[in-house]
């Protein structure tokens, strides 16, 4: 069932930016990062209530919320780019970006050594 949800979640997820993208190409891409990211967390802050959590410190939701300012600030590039790029070429960057930097602050500033297989 975990595998199953993984798959749509990933399946809506693309789907998701690959429309807003297409959307930034006609409304400015800050817009559709911000509408984007404002019904995100206020999905979140809907279901929140309902979502048993007896163990989030303070500390946990400032890192939270810091992600979420991370995440919106990277759809925001993310958009502008796709409004006048190539999807097959600012789309693959922004993943290996993505994908890359908390690694790489992980390992900077945190102490992460990841293992071999990563």
């Amino acid at each position: 069932m975990g595998e199953l949800l993984a798959l749509l979640s990933a399946l809506l997820f693309g789907a998701t930016h690959f429309f807003n993208g297409l959307l930034a190409r006609r409304v400015h891409s800050t817009t559709v990062a911000l509408i984007g990211q404002v019904g995100g967390t206020v999905l979140a802050l809907a279901v929140a209530p309902f979502v048993a959590a007896p163990h989030v410190s303070g500390g946990a939701l400032g890192w939270g919320a810091l992600s979420g300012v991370g995440t919106g600030l990277g759809v925001a590039f993310l958009y502008r780019g796709m409004s006048g790029g190539h999807f097959s070429v600012v789309v693959p960057l922004s993943d290996v970006a993505a994908v890359a930097l908390p690694v790489l602050v992980g390992i900077t500033f945190l102490g992460d050594r990841p293992g071999m297989a990563a």
